[in-house]
């Protein structure tokens, strides 16, 4: 008895915690994607992972577009910061100026590297959503 009774309310208490059915911002860009949101196969199990999985593409697609241009814009203004203090201290004594610019100017060339790994990044990530969603398209034609 203790037993059923101490599985029962485990049962009660998780049973939030595995639920399926998607937020309203999950439905709104569901429905950007051509994908009918007002059926309810959408909650069986199948085609639920299969969502979760575009949403989640979707996700990261959007989180490395993000950070590929915050890396881009850093590169352009390390890189021009850089290149304006290299050329204002050419007829320094010591040098320091140059080696400064220099520094900022390799910072900004790594970081336009990473931006573009990112961006490549994200653009993969988009083809897979695509994908992933042309696929379900096909499995449920009423969608």
């Amino acid at each position: 008895m203790k037993k059923t009774l101490l599985t029962l309310s485990m049962l009660l208490v998780f049973n939030n915690c595995i639920s399926q059915s998607f937020k309203k911002y999950e439905l709104r860009r569901l429905s950007s994607f051509e994908i009918e949101t007002e059926t309810n196969d959408i909650y069986q199990t199948k085609n639920y992972l299969d969502l979760k999985n575009i949403l989640e593409k979707e996700q990261i697609q959007r989180t490395r577009k993000t950070e590929a241009i915050i890396f881009a814009s850093l590169s352009i203004l390390t890189t021009a910061f850089g290149a304006i203090t290299y050329s204002n201290s050419r007829n320094a004594e010591n040098g320091i100026g140059q080696s400064i610019g220099t520094l900022f100017m390799g910072i900004g060339v790594v970081k336009s590297g990473i931006s573009i790994r990112l961006f490549v990044s994200s653009n993969k990530r988009k083809k897979q959503r695509d994908e992933l969603i042309e696929s379900y398209k096909i499995q449920n034609p009423q969608n």
